[in-house]
């Protein structure tokens, strides 16, 4: 891990809470979107542990963030709509202005999510929904190269899903599901 970067004040503080709650909220919103660009070049870090074993079960597993957007346009190829959102986000980061306070390069956030997934439709032109929810636990690490050059600098570098309900159809999540591990 990098060394922390001294003078922490509010302001920085203030900046760093909003690009992290950003680069989270962005998560839901570009699978939707199904904007790859803005997976690749705003939220994920070269590297991703992943860890939806409470959905799918599996382990966590560690990938290249090209290829785990590679892997999520597949599942959304199973779906005919869907709307995921992540809320009641929460970061670890210290309090400024105290003497020794210093920005971190790394942080740790939780937060509720859920989903609401269709089907594509049937022969018979029928679909179903499934829909789950429960809790993210997330970790983003800050870039300088990326602060520099005046664009949000954190990432995510671990992204996991607690599923604590669902209802509908489960096969919906579990077909698309497949291409995730």
């Amino acid at each position: 891990m990098a060394a922390a970067i001294s003078g922490y004040d509010t302001a920085q503080y203030l900046l760093d809470r909003a690009n992290i709650h950003d680069t989270l909220s962005k998560i839901p919103l570009f699978y939707d979107y199904h904007d790859t660009t803005g997976l690749l070049n705003e939220v994920y870090a070269p590297e991703i542990t992943i860890d939806y074993s409470s959905l799918l079960g599996g382990e966590p597993f560690t990938v290249d963030r090209k290829e785990w957007i590679g892997r999520m346009i597949k599942v959304f190829e199973g779906f005919s709509k869907a709307q995921h959102f992540i809320t009641g986000i929460v970061t670890d980061l210290p309090q400024p202005g105290g003497v020794d306070t210093q920005r971190p390069t790394t942080v740790t956030v939780k937060g509720e999510t859920g989903a609401s997934l269709v089907s594509l439709p049937s022969e018979d032109g029928t679909t179903t929904i499934s829909q789950n929810g429960g809790l993210v636990e997330a970790r983003l690490q800050f870039f300088s190269d990326l602060e520099a050059k005046s664009l949000n600098p954190w990432r995510v570098t671990y992204y996991k899903v607690i599923k604590t309900w669902d209802k509908g159809d489960a096969a919906i999540l579990k077909e698309s599901g497949k291409h995730v591990k």
